[in-house]
């Protein structure tokens, strides 16, 4: 769950252009990595209901 609230803030900074991925300066990857990590946060969330399902 906080992947995906950090991923939203990530996103939300770099598309707004006030944050920037560090090493490159650049909003858009900022972006572009807190996609990643909304997309990890909920592949993460998804697998853990199967498995209680599963039980």
């Amino acid at each position: 769950m906080s992947s995906i609230i950090i991923g939203v803030v990530f996103i939300v900074g770099g598309l707004s252009g006030t944050l920037a991925l560090i090493g490159t300066n650049s909003s858009t990857a900022l972006a572009v990595v807190g996609m990643l990590l909304v997309g990890r946060g909920i592949y993460r969330i998804r697998k853990q209901r199967a498995q209680q399902q599963a039980h």
